[in-house]
């Protein structure tokens, strides 16, 4: 089993992204979204950030802005420097 099945949220992210993009995987946005869900519940910032994106630009879930200033909330107030900030301008655009 992968890191990602095992919870890893690094993995998980990473996962998404290859989802997202198609990258080793068939395109899928609806996984890429399960898959960064399962991260920004494991608290990795990186994941909270996509979800966020996911959300606000309906990738895989429906689109809902709340949900997505949620996730990008966590992201600014957990993540490491780059995603904070990556993070507060979306939320600067948003709100």
């Amino acid at each position: 089993m992968s890191g990602a099945e095992h919870g890893y949220g690094p993995d998980q992210y990473r996962l998404g992204l290859a989802y997202a993009a198609g990258d080793g995987v068939a395109q899928n946005f609806s996984e890429a979204a399960h898959w960064w869900r399962k991260g920004a519940y494991n608290i990795n910032p990186q994941a909270e950030l996509m979800l966020g994106e996911a959300y606000a630009h309906g990738w895989g879930v429906p689109r809902d802005i709340d949900k997505a200033i949620h996730w990008w909330k966590a992201a600014a107030r957990y993540g490491p420097p780059e995603v904070a900030s990556r993070a507060q301008l979306l939320l600067d655009s948003a709100l």
